[in-house]
């Protein structure tokens, strides 16, 4: 059973022994694959029996009749199929017990719309877009990127990115109100989905938290702490790219937090606070000039006043 979602991206593997059947059906070393919806109803097809009859079985046991399915002749119809009727049918002689053919029933559904997000936490110098389907496909889910700035034409993204679930668009646009169109489209053997979007990279920065934030007690000031931190490691420029950062702070057991602005600094100190408390901190990191928005917080920290 296919359990995972496989992702793949170009050429399709096919075994040269496969032999191409209806739709949703291969046949490899004489076993028919046949793909099917789950929840809805299934029909399999005796191939090459005599007379018009046949004996089912589901991994080498007999099928026994049900409400939930019927018996016709050479046919074996399943209504409202389940994930649990998955495996491998095979229809035989009712007297001989000799095997007509085999089909291996995969079941599944078809790829939701991807879900797409794109960020640029390393500006200026790419874009990374990522995405998930809107539901598990229990089949094997082909994933094609697609990206494009303006009407130039269109890139493919590379199968080995794909295959880790983002896209990276490098040499990027700056300043420019042209968007770039990122099309994904999942296809499996019971349909496809395709998913349009578009950014102006300004819009879509997004840092990544700061780094090495520490907080500590300043000798002989009984309402102040020290804070200290590094931009992030994945900005590429911060002399050059400015950032500005955000605190957020409050004691123990408090649930009003205050919150500080400060431009391009790396460190700063926390007054007016109570003595002797136990305060926490976190900080963000954002574009300069308030482009795109915030990071995430980063790790919360806490450190306690100086006292004597």
């Amino acid at each position: 059973m296919y359990l995972k979602l496989t992702i793949l991206l170009g050429a399709v593997m096919v075994p040269l022994n496969i032999i191409g059947t209806t739709a949703g059906q291969t046949i490899v070393d004489g076993v028919i694959t046949q793909c099917g919806q789950i929840g809805s109803n299934i029909t399999l097809i005796c191939k090459n029996a005599v007379n018009g009859v046949a004996e089912w079985r589901l991994n080498d046991s007999e099928i026994m009749r049900t409400r939930d399915m019927e018996l016709t002749g050479t046919s074996l119809t399943i209504f409202r199929i389940s994930k649990s009727q998955e495996g491998q049918y095979s229809c035989h002689n009712p007297e001989s017990g000799k095997a007509y053919s085999t089909i291996s029933l995969v079941l599944g559904y078809p790829p939701g719309k991807p879900q797409v997000t794109c960020w640029s936490v390393r500006y200026p110098l790419n874009v990374v877009c990522s995405w998930k389907l809107e539901n598990q496909t229990y089949l094997p889910t082909w994933i094609n990127v697609t990206y494009r700035y303006g009407i130039e034409d269109a890139e493919r993204c590379s199968n080995e990115e794909t295959l880790q679930g983002n896209c990276t668009i490098e040499d990027i646009q700056l300043f420019s109100k042209t968007p770039y169109t990122v099309k994904v489209t999942a296809t499996n053997l019971l349909g496809f989905r395709s998913t349009i979007s578009q950014f102006i990279v300004e819009k879509i920065i997004k840092p990544d938290p700061p780094t090495d934030v520490s907080v500590s007690p300043i000798p002989n000031q009984p309402k102040k702490l020290l804070l200290q931190w590094k931009p992030p490691v994945t900005w590429p420029d911060p002399s050059l790219f400015l950032l500005k950062y955000r605190i957020n702070y409050w004691p123990e057991g408090s649930t009003r937090h205050r919150m500080i602005e400060i431009s391009d600094q790396t460190s700063y100190t926390l007054s007016g606070l109570r003595s002797r408390a136990l305060y926490f901190v976190k900080v963000a990191a954002k574009d300069f000039v308030d482009n795109g928005i915030s990071s995430d917080w980063s790790p919360t920290i806490s450190a306690r006043l100086w006292s004597n």
